[in-house]
């Protein structure tokens, strides 16, 4: 929640390509946006893997209670529940969003930025994400 606080900068951290983590990163930033924060994003590890273009199609969200991933998995196919994808995607028009996808894991996988969904910025190192850690007020990993 981020009601009642000043304008900043929040760092956020994924490595991984869990559905639900990705989600919850997706609603966070959201969160964030409206809040009218700066929000950057470094995809690192297998999450940079669920930023291509090509990538197979993710799983339903998994929760170790059945009905909570029912309800939740029902909510994003009856379109109540934004995809992380889709909700990146319009964050990043509606506020000022930075996506970042490891150059290490990129060059791994032998990716290109023309490999990765076109909310991404740019491809950095951990340079990159050291300088963004230092300018935010805030941080989160997922």
């Amino acid at each position: 929640y981020f009601g009642g606080l000043d304008m900043g900068k929040l760092l956020m951290v994924c490595d991984t390509a869990a559905t639900d983590k990705l989600q919850t990163l997706a609603i966070i930033a959201s969160g964030a946006v409206t809040s009218d924060y700066e929000v950057t994003i470094f995809f690192m590890h297998d999450a940079v893997y669920a930023l291509k273009k090509d990538a197979p199609s993710e799983p339903d969200v998994e929760s170790i209670f059945p009905e909570v991933a029912e309800k939740v998995n029902q909510a994003r196919k009856e379109g109540s529940l934004m995809h992380w994808k889709e909700l990146l995607e319009d964050l990043k028009d509606l506020g000022e969003v930075r996506i970042y996808a490891c150059v290490q894991i990129t060059e791994i996988l032998g990716l290109e930025k023309d490999d990765l969904l076109p909310m991404v910025d740019e491809i950095a190192g951990v340079n990159t994400l050291a300088e963004q850690a230092l300018l935010a007020d805030r941080g989160m990993f997922l």
